[in-house]
This record gives structure tokens, sequence and C-alpha cells, in this order.
């Protein structure tokens, strides 16, 4: 898997449909997330969104029961750092730019052989 940015023009009705199915999640996901924080489970949530399972996580919404294209999985920084998907050496720098977990979901959207994270607000602005 290349962990780098998703070509937007390449991708762009994946990432539409990936945006219109966070939609429809966003609340199961938030209060996920508000469980992980409050558990000290970890100070930094992160939802893998696939269109195949990965090993990463644990399953959340499964896109056969809800007839979507993303399923969604619960994961945490420290267990990106584990697996080395975050470098030891990049953590720093992914902590200072993670976004507020109480006001953002953050994605690692995997498409293909491609993935990236991208951060969206759970309320519109």
């Amino acid at each position: 898997m290349n962990l780098g940015m998703i070509n937007l023009e390449k991708h762009s009705a994946d990432l539409k449909e990936l945006e219109q199915n966070l939609n429809i999640y966003k609340e199961s996901i938030r209060e996920i997330a508000d469980e992980i924080l409050q558990n000290d489970v970890s100070k930094y949530p992160i939802f893998v969104a696939s269109r195949e399972p990965v090993s990463i996580g644990k399953m959340i919404i499964d896109k056969e029961e809800l007839a979507l294209e993303w399923s969604i999985f619960a994961s945490t920084l420290e267990e990106f750092v584990q697996r080395k998907i975050v470098l030891e050496d990049r953590l720093k720098s992914f902590q200072t730019n993670f976004k507020d977990p109480s006001k953002y979901v953050c994605v690692f959207a995997v498409l293909n052989d491609n993935a990236s994270f991208i951060f969206t607000p759970y309320d519109e602005e």
C-alpha cells in the first residue's frame, strides 16, 4: 500500500462516494470516537474506510449489512505506529497536525493500493 496522497482527479468519484457514506455514518463514528477519548484508549482515534477487508482496526460498520460502498474500521494512532503505517520519526508531526477529534473525524481512506489521511468535520461548517 502506498501511503501518500490519493490522486484527487483520478479518484474524485470514489472520494465523493466516501463522503456520502461518511455522512450516513458520522454520528455512529462520533460516538465511537468519544468512547475512545473518554475511556483514555487514545487521544488520536482513526477510522479506516475501505471497500475491501483490512487488517487494521475493528470493523464498526459493515458495508454489506448497510448496502453501501465503504466499510469503516475503528483504530488509533498507537496501532498505526505499531504497524509502522505512521513511522516513529513522523509521530510528533502527525500529532501536531491532528485536528481536534471532538470536531473532526480522522479517516484513513484506502483506495486500491493507495491510502491517505483525510480530516472531515462532524458538523457542517
